[in-house]
């Protein structure tokens, strides 16, 4: 009679210790890393350069050219060329038209009837001195009717004050705060901005600024960061798409990329953040008055 040896039956239990601490330490990486990259120096805002002496050149539009190429190759925005050529539309430029671009961010103005300098400079709030400096005006209190002038920082960099909702859609599917870890169970966790439900969405410019910073950061996938005037700073997370390029002016509502679920997440969506001079902001105040 034969006998069989009976082996003693195995388990083998995966390590989910060792995985949840993994996991906690990737998320506070990907926290101090990203909280790092907004403090730092190199994604605060800074003014264009000064490109030296006012000139206006003529540039022929060539076909299969728009706004977003023709304002990349002068070194301006796309409001300056708009503004400078009574331009009503960022969409769509006809190819053959001649533009008389300026070498600076500004806007090329013809006086008016009743016009004067002061009052150009508040209604477009910009320095009435940099305004004389730059046409070198003998005599800014008397300046003939069809004059044309050049107004530094003339355009219309926000569309609303303040901040405008970065997606058209405006519903939040995760606020401001203290909220259960959506990828460690019993784990509690300060959510530093506000996930709103986005599919692939263009996502826009929530205010003027410069960006600072573009391209895979962790968790949050591809991000962009945009600095803003007076110590303001704006993050778009988990991007399925980034069409701007670090160091270039945008205005505000200039599509900038589209939402989508690169990174730690749950689902297409975009992760927003506001801060000032550092800290964050509830993102969800700034936008409730627009």
């Amino acid at each position: 009679m034969l006998s069989i040896a009976v082996l003693p039956f195995i388990i083998i239990i995966p390590n989910y210790k060792k995985k949840t601490e993994d996991l906690d330490n990737e998320i506070l990486n990907d926290e101090i890393e990203k909280n790092k990259l907004l403090q730092s120096a190199s994604t605060d805002y800074s003014r264009p350069e000064d490109k030296g002496g006012f000139r206006i050149v003529e540039y022929v539009v060539r076909p299969g050219e728009n706004l977003i190429s023709i304002a990349e190759k002068n070194g301006i925005s796309i409001d300056t060329i708009c503004g400078s050529n009574g331009l009503r539309s960022y969409d769509f430029i006809r190819s053959g038209i001649c533009l008389r671009i300026p070498n600076k961010d500004g806007m090329l103005y013809r006086m008016k009837r009743g016009n004067n300098i002061a009052s150009l400079a508040r209604k477009y709030r910009v320095s009435l001195e940099n305004i004389i400096n730059e046409n070198d005006l003998r005599n800014p209190d008397f300046i003939a009717i069809d004059t044309e002038i050049f107004i530094p920082d003339a355009k219309p960099f926000n569309i609303i004050r303040g901040f405008m909702w970065p997606v058209i859609g405006k519903y939040i599917t995760c606020g401001y705060g203290w909220r259960n870890d959506p990828f460690r169970t019993n784990n509690r966790e300060f959510h530093q901005g506000i996930d709103i439900r986005s599919r692939y969405e263009w996502i826009r410019a929530s205010k003027y600024g410069k960006v600072t910073y573009t391209g895979w950061l962790g968790g949050y996938g591809r991000t962009i960061v945009v600095a803003h005037p007076g110590g303001w700073k704006t993050l778009y997370g988990h991007l399925s798409r980034i069409i701007v390029k670090r160091g270039q002016y945008i205005k505000q509502g200039q599509p900038i990329g589209k939402s989508g679920n690169t990174g730690r997440s749950t689902g297409p969506h975009l992760h927003f953040e506001i801060l000032k001079n550092g800290q964050h902001r509830n993102p969800r105040v700034y936008l409730r008055k627009n």
